[in-house]
């Protein structure tokens, strides 16, 4: 299957605090965004103004999650489980292939019982934490570009609603409609996505279909606000190799 979620947005590893998150939203802003010119925008104030308060309400919860300390397991399409553990300004997301640990002062890749340490250059390594996670993994604010993007999109609709995921209440929005910014024939283009984030801050779940039918998921399914300091570090017993930088994948 290909990387879905990626396809739609790159990949960014987690933290407001990991600067390759801005150029993340920015390729997600700009491939969106730059269909949106000669569409008609201006002539569809409406439509932006009706998405603020959806917006505004998401920004609040989503701009929360920098400062949280958490442990959140996902189950994504393939059945299998992510775990990201969030201690500011440390965060670690273990996958069934692996773990990428970001902190302030180093990164570390590890695969199996075999790590790589580098030096931290103060942003985060996106193919290391694809690794590890697949690619099936999406961050609080990469949802809120999404979001953000949806909104002047003109002919998009956006719904909002409050669900229970993994016993966390959470708010909802649903995009359908973006395939209208979509060139002919390109089958990777975002036509929807429904995504959800809990009171504190928490990305809850993201669903996303391509232009092309192709569809993939994560859904929260335990939580915990604490963080074993165990998370950032090589599993016990993994040989660890220091390197100027992480392997390439």
């Amino acid at each position: 299957m290909r990387p879905l979620l990626r396809t739609l947005a790159g990949t960014e590893p987690g933290t407001r605090r990991v600067a390759v998150r801005a150029v993340s939203l920015a390729v997600t802003g700009g491939v969106l965004g730059a269909s949106l010119m000669g569409c008609g925008v201006i002539g569809q104030v409406s439509n932006v103004v009706d998405s603020a308060s959806t917006l505004s309400t998401f920004a609040d919860r989503l701009g929360k999650s920098a400062d949280l300390t958490f442990t959140a397991t996902y189950k994504s399409t393939d059945g299998g489980t992510v775990t990201l553990v969030q201690e500011p300004p440390n965060s670690a997301f273990i996958g069934p292939d692996g773990r990428y640990v970001f902190t302030p002062d180093h990164m570390l890749f590890c695969e199996k019982n075999t790590c790589t340490s580098a030096p931290s250059a103060g942003t985060g390594d996106a193919g290391a934490m694809t690794a590890a996670t697949g690619p099936g993994f999406v961050t609080p604010e990469l949802a809120l570009g999404f979001v953000t993007a949806a909104a002047v999109i003109p002919g998009a609709d956006i719904e909002s609603e409050e669900r229970e995921i993994a016993g966390q209440n959470s708010l909802c929005a649903t995009a359908t409609g973006l395939e209208a910014v979509a060139s002919p024939g390109d089958g990777d283009a975002p036509r929807d996505f429904s995504v959800c984030v809990t009171e504190t801050g928490v990305l809850a779940s993201f669903t996303g279909t391509l232009a092309s039918g192709e569809k993939a998921s994560i859904e929260l399914v335990s939580f915990k606000d604490e963080a074993d300091a165990k998370a950032f570090e090589a599993p016990e017993g993994a040989e660890i190799a220091e390197a100027t930088g992480l392997p390439t994948t």
